[in-house]
This record gives structure tokens, sequence and C-alpha cells, in this order.
């Protein structure tokens, strides 16, 4: 590793302590090999946490589909879990969570991944059901509709939250049919008009060992991994290298303007963007650091212009993404109804000329330096997230090595390598020109039901080729089509002997002379730490619904020696991240930083917590980009359906309420309110302070006594008193009406338990049983038997105050009053039979034997500890969890069931098209309708911004 060459004051955070490396040393010990079929291994040992991630990456994603068949790399991504002749349907997933696991899965443009993490001494398993997919995964037809099924489920989904279709609208305006014309989750047409062959065919072409790349990162020994792989995948024979498109477009001779209309969104979005250069290529980096001073942050130069300043949006947005054979580079910013986009467009040009011709500060340079610096740090924070920067840098950069010289190419880059990319990719003749306005007609008609069913259904999509309700297996052909187990291949998966050991959470508390609790959790495995001050007061306190959060937002808008523009200077260029946050139960201000600049964090840190002013004008800042983000959520199906199920549900406690609160509420919130309760609530014996990361308990006993230690509040604390919960209500649908819509989110349950209830343990076990995974009851039920959804979920959630039985689903129009019946029936089902051994067996192994890895993080002990204080806990809670959850049996499930289940008493809300569902919603239970707050839909503004 090299040394920095220049180390100015602002630099002194050096990489992530890079003194301690000796020259020459590798941040990243790891090794890779390839197998005798062209397979590459890579691993990398880490023995903080008795866990192992396992990826495999393979070298496949959306630009890899042909124009009329966009969405089969996603597609196969669902195949993959259908299983073999040895695995069923649900195997993989069964397996991975019995032996306290997680496993998941995601396409991309570039490359599909398969991630798994378990206990260490599981990683023959996680091989072997990755072997047994790729070389014989199951494809047939029924599988093949199923999942088809599926994914329709989950395109409807985005497809129905306002912009759901933009970046796919926006993506095929610059690429065309060419690479990256199309997003990954493709197009409902184009899967209803393939056949299984086809599917297959996709199958032998990329999922070949010889385009793979397996990551192992975990408490394991490189030649054992090593030794693994060759075991499962070296016999595996290699297939013809698939041929690269070619993605670099011809250069764009002069400018050009996009402007789409957006039927669900109400925000105009208006932007400039540039085609520019794949992630790999030495000028990304440049770019990087240019368009995050141009719009990263709130000292960026757009923010800080047309937010703070001259108010003509309420979000900027600037960055660089890029692809494996392209990239995009781009400033943004987000108006409200009636702004000026005129005026926001010519700032923004006018930014960027000014860049290009100036380019930017050594301040500038510097500050985005120390934020790439902590961004490396903090991706070096678990299993996982190295697994995953392995894998890109093999597969997308080729050099996986390269990840150990990114902190010497971060330092490397100068003042001029920043203005000559700025010269050569942001040029005037390579200028899109961004114009996202809402489409009043299309929202009037959304509001009203004068409009024809929206576009999510995708009109262009016929029936479905082979859905005639036979099937088939496809033909295997290619080189995999002769693969055989080895002689002495395991029959079954491989599963070692089930972990179950508690996970202990060292920790140190002193309580300072002010009657602040102190508490420290020391890892040194990376070079930073958090700071968490955690107040016992949470939105339940409020005077009015949205005021503790607006008073945890505003911390850093200003103090009486600091505005809000000096503290984002401060925080963003020593790579210091600060807020504050709510929640329904309490308050968090969270500070984290790299450790030469802790004593800096803690400074400002204090000084906001202790000085805060809430400027006036800060405040309508915020203020507008709340009403910005509500105007978008509530519009979106699933914030509705929330919203409705917590007010009937929780009446008039606060439970009912969002923590932002709703557009009146925000109008309604002064300064006055927000000193009011932060006077009130912010005070040293009401919160407790977490230290968390690579500090000594005295040292950071000391950092805690030096910057809190006379922090005091002379005015007497006064508790707040909760009002009661209310009484459950008889089983009653309530229909949210939302005309167009072509999909239904639903939401049932009742009020449930908390934590300190004798049967929160076994409920653990049953909720999880009932829908805690892809393989519970209720998700095999919907989405695996019947494909009609793309997941289904439910449990027992535990809050400070009330518990909650909770059930989460979605499906497409037609198929609505079908799944609420099943719901039901599967409820009928959990409260009448009991668990089969195996469910429980599996399900208690999976809560036990995930409990280590789930504590990978400083970050997440201070979590664990903050919620026996919040909640009255014992210390020792969560041994009596674990040994709770092992003691469960069969019969307490049943009996849990049927004790915390009640069929009779609950909430069902529905989010729907209200009149092609009604009816059938009747003959299952009494239906209320629900109709939305209408709003008047943004009027139409000319060139210079006025309304018309």
């Amino acid at each position: 590793m090299q040394i920095m060459r220049r180390v100015p004051a602002v630099a002194s955070i050096v990489l992530f302590s890079i003194s301690s490396l000796s020259a020459g040393e590798r941040r990243y010990a790891f090794q890779q090999a390839e197998l005798s079929n062209g397979m590459k291994v890579i691993t990398l040992e880490d023995f903080s946490c008795p866990i192992v991630a396992v990826q495999v990456w393979y070298h496949v994603g959306s630009k890899n589909e042909e124009p009329g068949r966009q969405g089969f790399a996603h597609m196969f991504e669902h195949m993959m879990f259908r299983g073999t002749d040895r695995l069923g349907e649900t195997g993989h997933f069964d397996n991975v969570r019995r032996v306290g696991g997680d496993c998941n899965a995601y396409t991309a443009f570039d490359q599909t991944v398969y991630i798994q993490e378990v206990p260490s001494n599981q990683l023959e398993l996680v091989l072997w059901l990755e072997s047994e997919r790729m070389a014989f995964l199951k494809i047939d037809k029924k599988g093949f509709e199923t999942e088809r099924k599926v994914v329709e489920e989950e395109l409807r989904q985005g497809h129905n939250r306002p912009y759901g279709r933009m970046p796919e609208r926006v993506l095929g305006e610059i690429f065309g049919t060419h690479c990256y014309g199309w997003t990954p989750g493709g197009q409902i047409a184009h899967l209803r008009q393939a056949k299984v062959e086809e599917v297959s065919a996709f199958w032998d072409k990329y999922y070949a060992p010889n385009n793979a790349t397996l990551v192992v990162v975990g408490a394991v020994r490189h030649a054992d991994v090593q030794a693994l792989a060759r075991k499962y995948f070296e016999w595996i024979p290699a297939c013809p290298q698939p041929e690269r498109p070619e993605c670099a477009l011809p250069p764009q001779k002069k400018s050009r303007t996009i402007k789409l209309k957006e039927d669900k969104g109400p925000l105009p979005i208006i932007g400039v963007g540039y085609v520019t250069v794949p992630e790999s290529h030495p000028d990304h980096l440049p770019l990087e650091i240019l368009m995050g001073a141009l719009g990263g942050g709130e000292s960026s130069r757009l923010y800080k212009d047309i937010v703070k300043d001259r108010k003509i949006a309420q979000v900027a947005i600037g960055g660089a993404f890029a692809f494996e054979g392209n990239g995009l580079a781009g400033g943004a910013g987000v108006l409200l109804p009636f702004g000026n986009k005129k005026e926001l467009m010519k700032a923004i040009k006018s930014h960027i000329s000014d860049v290009r011709e100036k380019g930017i500060t050594a301040d500038e340079l510097e500050k985005m330096k120390n934020q790439l610096r902590r961004g490396e740090v903090q991706g070096a924070m678990t299993v996982a997230s190295k697994a995953g920067l392995l894998g890109q840098y093999a597969v997308l950069f080729g050099d996986a090595e390269r990840i150990n010289r990114r902190m010497a190419e971060i330092d490397a880059v100068t003042l001029e390598d920043v203005q000559r990319v700025a010269k050569k990719y942001l040029t005037k003749s390579g200028a899109i020109h961004l114009s996202i306005e809402p489409d009043a007609a299309g929202i009037v008609g959304s509001l009203f039901g004068g409009k024809k069913k929206d576009d999510a259904e995708d009109p262009d999509a016929k029936p479905p080729v082979e859905d005639d309700g036979t099937n088939r297996v496809a033909r295997r052909t290619g080189p995999k089509a002769a693969a055989a187990r080895p002689e002495g291949f395991p029959e079954k998966p491989p599963m070692a002997e089930l972990l179950d050991e508690f996970a202990e959470m060292p920790h140190t508390e002193r309580t300072l002379d002010n009657k602040l609790r102190v508490v420290v959790v020391s890892n040194h495995e990376v070079p930073m730490a958090n700071l968490v001050l955690g107040v016992r007061s949470g939105a339940w306190t409020e005077p009015r619904p949205g005021v503790a959060n607006a008073t945890m937002s505003m911390l850093t808008k200003g103090t009486k020696s600091r505005d809000a523009k000096k503290i984002a200077e401060q925080l963003e260029s020593s790579a210091i991240n600060l807020s504050g946050s709510a929640d329904m139960d309490t308050c968090r201000v969270t500070c984290s930083a790299l450790i030469p600049k802790l004593d800096l964090a803690a400074e400002i840190m204090r000084d906001v917590i202790e000085n805060p002013t809430f400027p006036r004008d800060e405040l309508d800042i915020m203020t507008k980009q709340l009403k910005v983000g509500l105007m978008v959520s509530t519009r979106t199906p699933e914030y509705l359906a929330d919203r409705e199920f917590r007010q009937l549900l929780y009446g008039r406690h606060p439970y009912s309420r969002t923590v932002t609160g709703e557009m009146e509420d925000v109008d309604k919130i002064t300064r006055d309110d927000l000193s009011a309760w932060w006077g009130e609530h912010i005070r040293p014996e009401n919160c407790v302070l977490y230290v968390a990361g690579d500090i000594t308990p005295s040292d950071a006993f000391a950092l805690a006594e030096k910057r809190f230690g006379d922090w005091k509040v002379d005015r007497p604390y006064a508790p707040a008193e909760l009002p009661p919960l209310p009484d459950r209500k008889k089983t009653h649908i309530y229909l949210v009406d939302r005309p167009g819509s072509v999909q239904s989110q639903i939401r049932a349950g009742h009020v449930g338990i908390k934590r300190d209830d004798p049967r929160y343990f076994a409920s653990r076990v049953m909720a999880n049983i009932f829908g805690g995974g892809f393989n519970s009851r209720l998700n095999k039920a919907i989405r695996v038997e019947k494909g009609l959804t793309y997941g289904a979920r439910a449990g027992m959630a535990a809050q400070r105050f009330a518990g909650e039985m909770k059930i989460s689903t979605f499906t497409k129009t037609p198929t609505t009053a079908d799944t609420v019946r099943t719901i039901l029936a599967e409820i009928e089902k959990m409260r009448a039979e009991s668990p089969t051994p195996d469910e429980v067996a599996d399900t208690k192994s999976y809560l036990t034997g995930s409990f280590p890895g789930d504590r990978e993080t400083p970050q997440s002990v201070v979590g664990d500890l903050w919620l026996i204080e919040t909640e009255g806990l014992p210390k020792d809670y969560f041994r009596k969890y674990l040994e709770g959850i092992k003691s469960t049996t069969a019969d307490a499930v049943l009996k849990t069931a049927k004790e915390l289940i009640d069929p009779e008493n609950m909430v069902i809300v529905v989010v729907g098209e209200g009149k092609e569902i009604k009816d059938d919603l009747e003959k299952i239970a009494p239906v209320t309708v629900v109709n939305q707050p209408t709003e008047t839909p943004a009027k139409e503004e000319d060139e210079g911004g006025k309304a018309s």
C-alpha cells in the first residue's frame, strides 16, 4: 500500500490508519485460484465472528438479454431457487435457514449474484447447494410459469408506485436498444412470450463454471475452501465462453432534451446528464469526486445554491453512476408544484459550466476524498460487504487486486484530473437535458377513476404462450447435459452439527456526575467509531404529530455558534456523519467518524445537543422537504395500506401515527414546538450515550467526560403520559379505493403482545413457521404454490408499549379475494394443526443459529443494549431469549397460535381498484370503503414558471 503523497491537516485521517500497514502489506489478504474448468475462487480469512459469507457471481445481467426478452436474467435468478432432482422447490431456503443462515440473490445490469451467510461450519452445505443448481437445476414449464407470475407481481409493485417506470423510460431514451437501454426487472410482455426451452438455453449459456466466480469470506481457511471448491465444482463441465456485448455508445454530436410525463408522481424533476465511462475506467474516480462536489451533500454547490440560497428546489442531486461497459453522470433538482423549471435548469447548467471551466477547489477535492476513504472503511465492516467488494472487483473490474489499490487511487486524484474529466465529459454537445413533469390529466384520472388501467399492466402483454396447465421438463443441451456427479458425491445436503452458542455482548458502562450513563462497546476491526445518544422519549411524547421527527431532523441546521452551512461543511469535509432520528418509542442522535476525527465529531455532536437554535429559514426548507416526501409516499399503495392499518388498529394511541406526521400536521409545526419538545426531553438523565467501535473503554469514558460531562439541564423532568390501547375490532375489511391500480396491497392483523409477555419466545417460533421467511406456510401457500405474490410475510412485532400481529402481501387485482381467503385459511390451519417436528426444529435452529451473525458489528450490539434499556428488560434478556426458543415445543406453538392469532377480531386493509374487488371481498367479511383524500394536481406552468 502506498502512502499518500500529500498529507495536509484535513487529510490526516489517512485512509484507515494506514500507518499501521507496513510497506507492501495488503489490506485485503485474499487468495484467488482458478479451477481446471475456469471457475475462479476467491477466499478471505476473517475470524472476527463465527460466520462465513458465500457469494457466487455469474457474469450475466440485463445487458446480455435480447431486446425482445427483457427481464430474462432477473427471471432466471428466480428459477435458480426451484430445486434439482435431489432438492425440492424450497429446498435451498429450507437448508440454509435450518442451520441459522440467510440467503438471497439480486440481478443487476452486468451480474447476477447469489448470496448466503451461514455459521462458518456450514460452508460445505452451501457449496453443495450451489453446485447442485449450477449443474442440475430443474427447469420445467410449471416452475417457469409459477415464477413468471411471481415476477409479474414484483414488476407491478414497482410500476404501481410514483415514478416507478421512470428509470426504464429514462434509460430507454438514453441508450435505446443498446446495452443498458432497459432495467433488470424486464417487461411482462416479453416474459409471457418466452418458452421454457429459452430459459434452459439461457442457463446453458451463462450459468457455467467458467462464467462464475465463487467468493468466500469469513471464519474459514484458504486451503479448506479451495479444497471444497474443487470437490463441488471442478467436475462441472465448462461451456463456450459467452460473447460480451459491445456497450460503448458513439459520441453524441449535439445536446438533446428528454421530456417525460409522470402520471403518479406529483413533483417535477429537472436535470442534466452525460454518458461517461465504465467504473473500471481510470476517469470514473475523478468523475465521482467532481459530481460529489457538485451535488453530493448539503455542502455541495447545487444544494447550497438551489436549495439553501435561492430556494428554487427542495432537493439537489448529483452523482456518477457506472456500469461495467458505460457510465452516467449528472445533476438534478426536485421542485414543488408550480416551481420554476426554467430557472432550475439554468442554475444546474451554470454550475456544470463553472466546474467545466474552473474545476473544483482544493478543499472540495479533499472533502470528497475523505468521504470516499470513509466509504472504503465502512465496506470492511462485515464479511458480506467484503465479499461483495471482492466480487465486484474480480468480475466487473477484471482485477480483484485492485481492491488493495483503491485507497492509493483515491489519494492520487489531483485538481487537474478533476478539471480534465469535466472538460472531457461534461461537454455542451454531450448534454442530455431531462425534464420529468407531472401529467395533470393522469393524476386527476387516477384520483377520480376516469383513467384507464395504468401501464403497470403493460397493455402490450398478450396471454402467456404456455399457460395451459400442462407441464414438461426442458431438454438439457450443451456440455452440462453430460454432467454426472462424481463417485462419492453426497446424495444429501452435507450439514454439520448445528451451533447455538450464545454470542456475548461485552460492554463497559459508567454514569457521569450529570447522570448521563455511558456504555462502551469496543471492537477494533476497523478504525471507526459511533457515538449514539439514545433518548428514552419518542414521538409518543410529542404535543402534535411530527414534532419529534422534525426536531431531530433539525439538529444539524444551526446552533448558537454554528449555522447550518458551517455544520455541513465541517461534517462533510471530515467525513463525519451526524444526524438525529425519531421513532414512536425513542429518539437517537447518531454520529460516526474515523478515529482521528472522533473528538471533533463529539464536539460538534455536543454542540447540536446542547445549543440547537432551530432557525426559521431552515425549518421552512425542512418542512418543504418533508412535504415533498409525503407527496410521493401518500401516492404509494404500501404507504396507504400501512397508514390505514395503523389508524384502525390503534385509534387515538400514538402508534396510530406516522412518525413524520401527515401533510396537514407538517404545516402546523412551529419553531416553538421544536424548542419546547427538545428542552423538555433531551437531558442527561433521560439519555444513554453509547460509544462503539475502535476505542478502548478508558479513552471512551475520557471522551465522554470531556465533551458531555458538564452538560446539564436545570428544569425538572415530567414524563409524558400514554393513552390506553383501544379494544380489538370484529373482523372487517377496509377497502381503500385507488382507481387505476392493477395490484392490491393487503394488510391483516390485530394488537399483540410485548417482549415481557411469557409467551413471547414461543410466539417467535410460531410466527416464523407461519410467515417468517420464504419457506413459511404463508409464503408457500401464496407465492410458491399459487404464484399470486412476490412475497407474503407475517410476524409478531413487539414495540415498547404494545405488540402487533401483522400480515403483509400484495397481488394483482383479479386475485385479491383469493389471496385474502388463502391468508384466512392459513390462519385457521395454524390454529388447528400442530406444526411438524421438522417445522419446529428448523425454526428453532434458524433463530438460535443466526444469533451470532446478527451481532457481527458493535453497532448491532448497541441496538440490543438499547432495546433492553428502553423496554425495561432484564440484562440477561438475550440469554433467556435463546433458552426460551430452545425449549419451545410443538404443543407450545399450537397453544400460542390459538391464543395470539384471533381471526374473529382482525383488521383487514386492502388498497386497490374498488370497483373490481369490492363484491368478491364482501363474500369474505363486511367491507367499508375508505376514500382517499383528494388533492388538486399541480397546474401546468409556462416557461417562466408561472401557473397557467
